[in-house]
């Protein structure tokens, strides 16, 4: 008991010891860095780096949602075909189709139902018609002639540009060279003017004019832009009526102005059946500069570029109607970037002085 007690009291203080050293020892000693203006600079401009790439990131990402917020927005489900059913009433060029002839009714359905299908190619109208029924509705309206023409173009060539048929017919409009010839294009080995829209679209509402002055009929107009006035005029004759519904016509030719019809349908209101678009994904409208020239020799197309500040190509697919790499000589319009045919007319004063001195 002695011994445990004498342990305690030796324990305690030697506790006592080490809290009096703790207590008296004395301050410690801090040592303080301080850095130069160099590091501090480095510091700053490593900070400011940060900055810069965090603002850069954030704007990448602003840029990502409001791409994204925009397809969300233009995001749809497109119902079964089956949803959609024709109008009650249908016309064209102010002639009603009789769809109460059930015929009529089933002819027009089949067109409807195939082109609703076919949903790329619906698209793809309405993204052309963006860019070339602007100038086809003025040229119909200074002509006097009915809006509703214009799907004519639609049903023969899409709104392409380039297109050629099996038979020879060409671009958008599709002549063949006959005919094209007979209103006034001319087509040689350097070139087609059947290409050149801006004329190819006045000849073809000049011949339409023309077929409703014979005809007095649009839809016998529409027939017998496709198959020929002829072919129309013998099948009148032999089948003793003018009504273009009941006429025993080609396949092609009966099935054609249904589809005319039914492009004016869907391109004169797309959302009633499905189709939507949003304002970016329509193409622009063709724009250009018409001017007309007289060459005595071959103007080359890279100059026409040149003095323009376009390039080559696109001067070309103004200008599908020349094929080659020159303007051949004579008169020809041609379709220049808008702003530039001051700037193209004076290079080629001075083109034409070098060429009479040379």
């Amino acid at each position: 008991m002695k011994i445990f007690v004498f342990i305690c009291l030796v324990g305690f203080f030697l506790i006592d010891c080490a809290e009096g050293q703790s207590v008296n020892k004395g301050p410690e000693k801090v040592t303080v860095q301080f850095e130069t203006p160099e590091k501090v600079e480095a510091k700053d401009d490593a900070l400011l780096e940060r900055l810069n790439a965090l603002e850069q990131s954030i704007s990448v990402l602003r840029d990502e949602m409001a791409n994204l917020k925009y397809r969300l927005d233009n995001l749809h489900t497109r119902p079964s075909i089956t949803t959609y059913q024709l109008p009650q009433e249908v016309s064209l060029c102010g002639e009603r189709f009789p769809l109460e002839d059930r015929n009529v009714w089933e002819n027009l359905d089949r067109e409807f139902l195939l082109a609703l299908s076919n949903e790329v190619q619906v698209l793809l109208w309405m993204k052309r018609a963006r860019r070339y029924f602007p100038w086809i509705e003025k040229r119909l309206k200074e002509m006097r002639l009915p809006d509703d023409l214009k799907y004519v173009a639609i049903t023969e060539s899409s709104l392409r540009p380039e297109a050629v048929s099996s038979s020879g017919a060409a671009g958008i409009w599709q002549f063949i060279p006959s005919t094209g010839e007979k209103y006034g294009m001319r087509k040689n080995r350097s070139l087609d003017e059947r290409f050149d829209f801006y004329k190819a679209t006045d000849a073809a509402l000049s011949y339409l004019r023309n077929l409703y002055e014979e005809f007095r009929s649009w839809t016998l107009s529409m027939a017998a832009y496709n198959a020929g006035e002829n072919k129309i005029r013998r099948e009148i004759e032999l089948q003793k009526t003018r009504n273009y519904f009941y006429l025993d016509l080609s396949i092609e030719t009966e099935r054609y102005v249904y589809k005319i019809a039914v492009a004016k349908m869907i391109l004169s209101d797309p959302k009633r059946y499905g189709y939507r678009l949003g304002e970016k994904e329509f193409y622009y409208p063709l724009q250009a500069e018409r001017i007309q020239i007289e060459l005595a020799q071959p103007l080359p197309i890279i100059e026409v570029a040149r003095a323009t500040g376009f390039f080559y190509k696109e001067i070309k697919e103004l200008n599908p109607h020349f094929f080659e790499e020159t303007i051949p000589p004579g008169i020809h319009f041609l379709n220049l970037p808008p702003g530039t045919s001051e700037k193209f007319l004076a290079f080629l004063s001075l083109w034409k002085k070098e060429m009479q001195g040379k």
